[in-house]
């Protein structure tokens, strides 16, 4: 049993995604961490969230893609579907075939079954004192026309794939039903949400054949196949009340939330090595994208992907994905979907590198919700504002999900405000762009802070920016550059210093790393240019494509940087 109760206020600095080792927060009590490891003798990259679950402003949930059974998105579109109503950190869900998109598990959100357990496999149930249980869950269901005897109900919004039997679609299936030759359906008006452990009545409207019928909003289709058609056909004519009951046996009492996936990897906080839970030895023993989901001792909730299948990062086994929850901490812990499921997302901006490329569309996600008052990332730390183009502005936003009242303070380097903004609002976003050649150079902050109107809690957060006019006035000589294998090229570089600073200038790919330092060492004010030639840093001429110039200057107002890209063409001799 976790403690309950909410801190009068919880603060946080938010900034950019960690370097390895360094934990970053992305809202308040939550934070981010990208670790790199040596595995097995191998590069492993591991993102770790470590985020509270206690009080009204934090919930973690299952999130069905589309709401329906069918439907897939990639996790940063489920996250923008809900942003009005929560920032969230989410992870990928169940696993899930790709051809139906039809989670393998469990799915239950508020107590509303909309995919049954598979007995076979560990289900994560999240209980209302904010625990996570792992365990292997099993429906039990029926159907009972009029005052007939109550019949078994195999499967809901799932084919059936061992008949004779009978299963329910619910409007969270989102389709046709399957088409099956000589099946027989009912079709209920009038039929509850279903409710785990509910008695769900409603009234037989039609009776149909062959499936591919569409479930009614606010009802239901039962089909029967083989032997149990005729039963259905005998005591389930237009007109009659059926009722339904959904149970699932060894499902705690106090949890309303359910999401499959497996297998079990801690317990007790010891790894379990050999699963019995019906994976293949591919998935088990093989080094792949993770997801995993696990609980701390003081009750804390990780959300950790682990990348894979690059050089960067080789992915882990499940037993290796097991023993790395376990170092992190946790005392319980179960696997999701992995492969190219594998997705970290913050806000609708993914942390990791998904395996694929992109994003991978699954079938749901787990999230965890945040319902304070949120100050989104802009884009850098670095305000310049010099005339150059560049970080000459900054809009800082306030989300608010819930009505609250806030109060909004920009605040000078010396802590003086330079703004400020107070009232009741409703939930919507509050921006306020900001820049001007008279700001003093130094350390600002955004800081927010509400109250909700409804519940009283209250929460704050704080982001920073440095106003540093050091750097501006990237030139580059040409935006195309023809290099010729033995020839390179030529370009120039240059910059303008208002100050002594100490300079890092650099040729990035596309995907941020370097290929080559054209200077590194201390300039003073004024104009500096430097050449390229188009080789790399051994020499050679470089691949042609985009590459980037990026100029760094550090001294005591911090670091500010400049880039602009180059579209090299590579030519033959």
């Amino acid at each position: 049993m976790l403690k309950r109760g909410l801190p009068f206020a919880l603060a946080a600095v938010l900034a950019f995604p960690a370097l390895s080792g360094a934990a970053t927060t992305l809202m308040p009590g939550v934070t981010y961490e990208r670790q790199e490891r040596t595995i097995g003798g191998k590069p492993v990259i591991v993102h770790v969230v470590r985020a509270p679950l206690q009080g009204s402003l934090y919930s973690l949930r299952p999130v069905l893609s589309l709401g329906t059974a069918l439907g897939r998105q990639t996790v940063p579109s489920m996250q923008w579907r809900i942003a009005g109503r929560a920032t969230t950190v989410a992870v990928n869900g169940d696993l899930f075939t790709l051809a139906s998109g039809l989670s393998s598990g469990v799915f239950l959100r508020d107590g509303v079954l909309s995919a049954r357990p598979n007995v076979r496999r560990s289900a994560l149930a999240i209980t209302f004192a904010e625990s996570l249980l792992v365990d292997k869950f099993r429906l039990v269901g029926s159907w009972r026309a009029g005052v007939s005897p109550a019949h078994p109900l195999e499967e809901l919004n799932r084919p059936l794939t061992r008949p004779p039997g009978v299963g329910l679609f619910t409007p969270t299936w989102g389709g046709p039903t399957p088409r099956v030759r000589g099946a027989v359906e009912i079709v209920l008006t009038g039929f509850p949400k279903a409710l785990l452990n509910g008695f769900l009545t409603g009234t037989v409207s039609a009776v149909r054949r062959n499936g591919g019928t569409l479930v009614p909003p606010g009802g239901a289709v039962l089909q029967a196949r083989g032997n149990a058609r005729a039963t259905m056909l005998a005591e389930a004519s237009v007109g009659t009340e059926v009722t339904v009951r959904l149970q699932m046996v060894g499902f705690p009492d106090d949890a309303a939330d359910a999401l499959g996936g497996g297998p079990l990897l801690v317990q007790g906080g010891i790894p379990v090595r050999q699963p019995d839970e019906g994976f293949s030895p591919y998935h088990l023993l093989r080094r792949h994208p993770r997801t995993a989901v696990g609980q701390l001792a003081d009750g804390r909730v990780l959300l950790v992907v682990v990348d894979g299948r690059s050089r960067r990062s080789a992915g882990l086994t499940n037993w290796g994905l097991a023993q790395v929850m376990t170092d992190l901490g946790a005392v319980t812990a179960m696997g999701l979907d992995g492969g190219g499921s594998s997705t970290l997302s913050m806000d609708g901006r993914v942390l990791n590198t998904p395996s694929d490329g992109s994003p991978r569309a699954v079938a749901n996600s787990l999230m965890l919700f945040y319902y304070g008052i949120y100050a989104p990332r802009t884009t850098g730390p670095i305000l310049s504002p010099n005339g150059d183009g560049f970080g000459d502005t900054k809009v800082v936003t306030a989300k608010v999900v819930r009505r609250s009242s806030v109060d909004l303070r920009l605040l000078r380097p010396d802590g003086s405000v330079a703004w400020r903004y107070q009232d009741v609002v409703e939930p919507g976003v509050i921006r306020r762009t900001v820049g001007a050649s008279a700001m003093p150079e130094g350390l600002w902050r955004w800081v927010v802070e509400a109250t909700e109107a409804a519940s009283g809690a209250q929460s704050r957060m704080e982001r920073i920016f440095r106003v540093n006019r050091t750097l501006g006035f990237l030139r580059l000589s040409r935006e195309r550059m023809r290099v010729a294998p033995g020839q390179g090229g030529r370009l120039s570089a240059s910059v303008v210093l208002t100050r002594r600073a100490r300079l890092v200038v650099s040729v990035l790919t596309a995907n941020g790393q370097v290929r080559r330092v054209l200077f590194r060492g201390e300039l003073g004010p004024g104009r500096h240019a430097w050449q390229w030639d188009g080789r790399n840093a051994g020499g050679r001429v470089v691949e042609g494509g985009t590459y980037a110039i990026r100029v760094t200057a550090t001294n005591g107002l911090g670091s500010v940087s400049l880039r602009d890209t180059v579209r090299v063409l590579r030519m033959a001799r």
